[in-house]
């Protein structure tokens, strides 16, 4: 009698002995780094009930449409295994009072889950490295955090293969009226865009944008961009922040 032999889940690898010390190395310098900036840990669990996520990242996105892992528990209730770990996060800080008059720079290390493609560099159980700064504002805090990534890939080794690349999301009032001539743009091209495309365009246009289809790209590449409505108190933010970058 054959039996089969149970494997792990596809896209969730286990790492063998031979490999545990490049992560235990990877891990603490992170958690070195943070220290030094005075960030301090939290954990939070691995599941949390689906509408953190659906609220948090958008239920018109890949993310909730196609890639969490969701399911019922005993009680009946809707749970997902966490994408991410901004929600959680958060989520955390609040139910706690740790967000009320006060100032919180956080970190958190652990795996997350999203049911993609398994390929080379993308697994459905990957670990993620977050810092979080809560109630902080200003170009200082946003430098610091730069900063912090450069530290990070120079202790690493990979400085020279990394890439900054950096933007405005300016006001509510400026993303508002962005979206505006966002859709505007999309419906003048309308007989072009996906079903998914088409789909997304009045309840969450921006994620238009994130699509992967390569005959939309032209399309993407040509939309307005969201710079070019900002305001002078934001264009002056964004200034004084690429300013900043040159000092770092």
């Amino acid at each position: 009698m054959v039996v089969d032999k149970i494997q792990a889940i596809r896209g969730m690898n286990d790492v063998l002995p031979d490999s545990t010390s490049v992560w235990r190395f990877i891990e603490q310098t992170f958690i070195n780094c943070l220290v030094r900036y005075g960030y301090k840990e939290i954990r939070f669990p691995i599941v949390e009930n689906t509408q953190l996520f659906k609220r948090t990242i958008g239920e018109i996105t890949d993310i909730v449409e196609k890639e969490m892992y969701t399911f019922n528990d005993l009680n009946g209730d809707s749970i997902t295994l966490r994408p991410e770990g901004t929600a959680g996060c958060v989520r955390a800080c609040i139910e706690h009072g740790l967000l009320h008059n006060q100032q919180q720079k956080l970190w958190y290390l652990g795996p997350m889950f999203r049911h993609e493609r398994p390929q080379k560099g993308r697994y459905r159980q990957f670990n993620q490295f977050g810092v979080e700064a809560l109630g902080i504002t200003g170009t200082a805090i946003e430098l610091e955090l730069i900063s912090i990534c450069r530290r990070l890939w120079t202790d690493l080794g990979f400085s020279q293969s990394v890439q900054l690349q950096v933007n405005s999301l300016g006001e509510i009032n400026e993303r508002q009226k962005y979206r505006s001539i966002l859709v505007e743009y999309l419906h003048d091209h309308f007989h072009i865009l996906d079903e998914d495309s088409k789909r997304r365009l009045d309840k969450n246009p921006l994620r238009v944008l994130d699509s992967k289809n390569p005959d939309l790209q032209h399309l993407i590449q040509n939309a307005p961009k969201l710079i070019d409505v900002l305001g002078d108190d934001s264009r002056e933010h964004f200034q004084s922040f690429c300013n900043g970058l040159e000092t770092l």
